[in-house]
């Protein structure tokens, strides 16, 4: 039998898995790209994702990209 210590700190590595983005989204603005918000897999296991958009740009014409973030939670510059 685990002890309760045991078990709040597997649901705390669990939490803190789901908090990770499985893709961050970004939009092309001037010359560069700006982080708009993530995207995270389905806690159900079932396919698809949740996106949610924390910015959105000036003159901004709805489109963008899922990038998949790097080992620093940073993507390298998107391909257009």
């Amino acid at each position: 039998m685990s002890s309760v210590s045991e078990r709040t700190s597997a649901r705390q590595a669990r939490a803190r898995e789901d908090r990770t983005p499985a893709f961050l989204a970004f939009s092309k603005v001037g010359g560069g790209w700006q982080k708009i918000g993530a995207a995270w897999r389905f806690r159900s296991g079932d396919e698809g994702y949740s996106i949610q958009l924390t910015a959105l740009p000036l003159n901004w014409d709805g489109r963008f990209i899922l990038a998949i973030p790097s080992d620093n939670g940073e993507p390298g510059e998107p391909a257009e």
